[in-house]
């Protein structure tokens, strides 16, 4: 709980509301919201498991193709040889760049150095920054945000949504349509999900209809009861299901790869679902 008005609870310095925290003591003992933000422990980046970037955008310059996107997992290299999924078209990386905007108002796509910055007395700033740093400036890491020069390939054959990874073939992601999920269903849910019933499949930035071909079990999550081969899903149950796509998609299961293993259903443009891939199917 806290005030954006007064500050109650944001900081324990910000104690000009004398009442409004008296009041919030009476029944509140918990920390401050800066203090529950310095609690949080970061995300773990995983950089040794294969290299899966999910493309975001996509451009062309002369004869190479330009990428932004996002590195999920692994690392990526400058001369690296990698392939395009769901196209299956190979190509060889020519430039990394990554790193900050060079202004505030520029564009958040552009990738342009920033210039070092020098204080008052003329010498140089020492911080050192992981550009500065002569092995990572042709690299990308897990949960790099960056653009990658492409050569060997088409433009046309790459959109929003494919996903680039290494060449070799125990290095590559599951193409396919079927696969099978949990799913958690919404608590306001208008309409009950029956086996047929199609939906709009969202995964990053890549939506595409979609068939729950069977309802497996389902449980309800304010009872805890579970059921083998429901007729239905109801609101506020979970269940396990296998999904149909309309067309072949990167998935992964998602203790394999969470970014490629987590999903959105959507119908009627309400979300009616969320759920993880458990397992790809042939």
């Amino acid at each position: 709980p806290v005030s954006g008005l007064t500050g109650v609870n944001v900081a324990k310095d910000c104690q000009e509301d004398k009442e409004g925290w008296k009041a919030l003591k009476s029944w509140y003992d918990g920390p401050t919201l800066i203090e529950a933000l310095d609690s949080f422990n970061p995300p773990k980046r995983e950089f040794e498991k294969p290299m899966r970037l999910i493309v975001t955008d996509v451009s062309s310059e002369g004869k190479n193709v330009t990428v932004r996107g996002r590195v999920v997992q692994g690392f990526i290299r400058a001369s690296d040889n990698v392939m395009v999924f769901p196209v299956g078209d190979e190509a060889s990386v020519v430039r990394i760049e990554r790193g900050k905007a060079a202004r505030e108002e520029a564009s958040p796509y552009s990738f342009a150095s920033v210039p070092s910055t020098k204080p008052n007395n003329g010498e140089e700033n020492k911080s050192l920054d992981v550009e500065d740093i002569p092995e990572m400036q042709n690299c990308a890491l897990a949960g790099d945000t960056v653009e990658v020069m492409l050569s060997g390939i088409d433009a046309m054959r790459l959109s929003p949504g494919c996903v680039i990874c290494h060449r070799h073939p125990s290095l590559r992601p599951h193409v396919k349509r079927r696969f099978q999920a949990k799913l958690v269903v919404m608590d306001r849910l208008a309409v009950p999900i029956i086996r047929g019933s199609q939906m709009l499949f969202h995964m990053h930035s890549i939506d595409v209809p979609a068939v729950l071909n069977k309802l497996l079990e389902s449980t309800n999550r304010a009872s805890g009861v579970t059921r083998s081969n429901p007729r239905v899903l109801p609101g506020g149950s979970s269940a396990t299901v296998e999904i149909t796509v309309n067309e072949r998609l990167v998935l992964e299961e998602y203790n394999e790869c969470r970014s490629l293993g987590r999903f959105v259903l959507r119908r009627g443009g309400d979300t009616v679902a969320v759920g993880l891939i458990d397992k790809v199917l042939s």
